[in-house]
């Protein structure tokens, strides 16, 4: 009798190890509040100033091992601040989507930290004071981490911190190609995620 146990035992072992060797179909929802600090001379950190808080919408729906696979949206108000710079432009509107990489370290059983990558296209809505609009558009480079608290198996809690780069496609004078077109921008994060199945893995 003691045989038969164990080689079940073995086998239940041997399937949860090949599980996590494969993609499996384990969906989070990350909605979150952010905020821009923009970096060097350019439109944005000369000319605007960011509102206190955006939002943003994550969706991970693949996992293969430790890593997860989303997609997402964000969106930022910027006001002017230097018209003499920017022209009579009242309000910047910022709009991005991205793809995202992230790695899950579970520190404990509470704790854990995702430090992820990504690419997305980022969208410069700018509207004129006699309610003209504008538009332009640009790819970014991104790198950063998530601090995780897990409340119950499906909710958590997080914030973040990343770095962007950001390259837009502005048609201006040679003198004015960096100013316009080259974006060094950090983000803070803080937000809920919600889990649907066991995404939290202890070893």
């Amino acid at each position: 009798m003691v045989l038969p146990c164990f080689l079940l035992a073995q086998n239940e072992e041997n399937s949860d190890s090949e599980n996590t060797k494969s993609f499996s179909f384990k969906p989070q929802f990350y909605l979150y509040a952010n905020h821009h600090i923009n970096h060097g001379d350019n439109f944005l950190s000369d000319g605007h100033n960011a509102s206190f808080v955006g939002i943003g919408l994550q969706l991970n729906l693949l996992k293969y091992q430790n890593f997860k696979f989303g997609i997402g949206w964000e969106y930022h108000n910027y006001n002017v601040i230097n018209s003499a710079t920017i022209g009579n432009i009242g309000y910047t509107f910022y709009t991005s989507v991205y793809g995202k990489i992230q790695y899950q370290w579970d520190v404990s059983k509470y704790w854990s930290i995702e430090p992820f990558i990504g690419s997305g296209a980022t969208k410069i809505r700018q509207k004129y004071d006699d309610s003209d609009n504008d538009s332009f558009y640009g790819m970014n480079l991104y790198a950063g981490f998530n601090l995780t608290f897990k409340i119950s198996p499906n909710i958590s809690l997080f914030t973040g911190f990343n770095y962007n780069n950001i390259r837009f496609n502005v048609n201006t004078n040679k003198d004015w190609e960096d100013y316009f077109n080259k974006i060094n921008q950090t983000q803070i994060q803080l937000g809920l995620i919600v889990s649907i199945g066991k995404n939290w893995v202890i070893k």
